[in-house]
């Protein structure tokens, strides 16, 4: 019954012994009672003092995870923002390197265009052909800027081909490189002249070469200037190696060229010779 009524009223019973406890320490204060008081506090302060550290512990504990929350949370955000200006730095950077390249290249142009005695019209190039079948490019100058069919077209490098197409605002250019291209050219050092065809991979080779002719590999080839297409002097490439089948009438060689293809942007279009290239022919921006 006595167990029921305090577990019934045990709220009650435990705030009247805390009390009731509380009241008795005072007493016992107010008497100086030395030799129970001291002993009742330390038993006191012995059984709180474990909660306190642990409450303590706890509260440091939590303080110190959610500064580390806080910090780990900004050096994340700024993490983001130095990858983000990281990216806009190397962007900014590709388009300063790539108008580098750009101007370099276009002072080659200019370059070849004073050194040359042509006249010359600029022309960049828009389009390539897909396939290994056909080695042309489209190039954004027409009939409107002087281009015309059957004229040559130049790199600062050397050679690049001819236009066969003109529409009033864009053309069409032969490579070399092309298998049903030909170019009449001289080799610098022998003297010899011979015919430059492409072919299927890319590959250069001179035909018709005299079969006594001392043709040695790295001489130069330039254009001859029979054809009326290719004015003579211009640069094409080196020899690599000479052909000479035994019994054959003629020898033959391959060349390297000494044009990119690949990396070309921009060309010069000759439209005429015998004078400087006119103001109003410079490229259009």
């Amino acid at each position: 019954m006595i167990l029921r009524l305090v577990a019934k009223y045990r709220r009650t019973v435990v705030l009247a012994s805390a009390v009731l406890f509380s009241f008795l320490l005072l007493t016992m204060e107010v008497r100086r009672d030395e030799t129970l008081t001291p002993f009742l506090k330390r038993l006191l302060l012995e059984s709180v003092s474990p909660f306190l550290k642990a409450t303590a512990y706890l509260k440091r504990s939590a303080g110190e995870i959610w500064e580390s929350y806080v910090d780990l949370r900004f050096v994340r955000q700024e993490n983001v923002r130095l990858q983000e200006e990281v990216q806009a730095l190397r962007a900014r950077l590709g388009v300063v390197e790539e108008g580098q390249r750009e101007n370099q290249r276009l002072k080659n142009l200019l370059g070849l265009r004073e050194r040359e005695p042509f006249q010359v019209v600029a022309a960049g190039i828009v389009g390539r052909d897909a396939t290994n079948w056909f080695h042309t490019l489209l190039i954004d100058r027409g009939s409107r800027h002087g281009v015309e069919r059957h004229t040559a077209v130049i790199a600062p490098a050397g050679l690049v081909g001819q236009v066969v197409e003109a529409s009033s605002s864009s053309a069409r250019v032969q490579l070399i490189t092309d298998p049903v291209s030909s170019v009449g050219v001289l080799l610098q050092g022998s003297r010899v002249t011979g015919l430059l065809v492409g072919g299927q991979s890319g590959r250069l080779r001179i035909r018709y070469l005299p079969v006594r002719a001392e043709v040695q590999s790295g001489e130069v080839v330039i254009t001859s200037g029979l054809g009326g297409v290719y004015p003579k002097g211009i640069l094409v490439g080196k020899v690599l190696a000479v052909d000479g089948r035994g019994g054959a009438l003629f020898q033959e060689a391959a060349v390297e060229p000494s044009v990119d293809f690949s990396q070309l942007e921009e060309v010069l279009v000759i439209t005429g010779q015998g004078s400087r290239p006119a103001r109003s022919q410079r490229r259009e921006e």
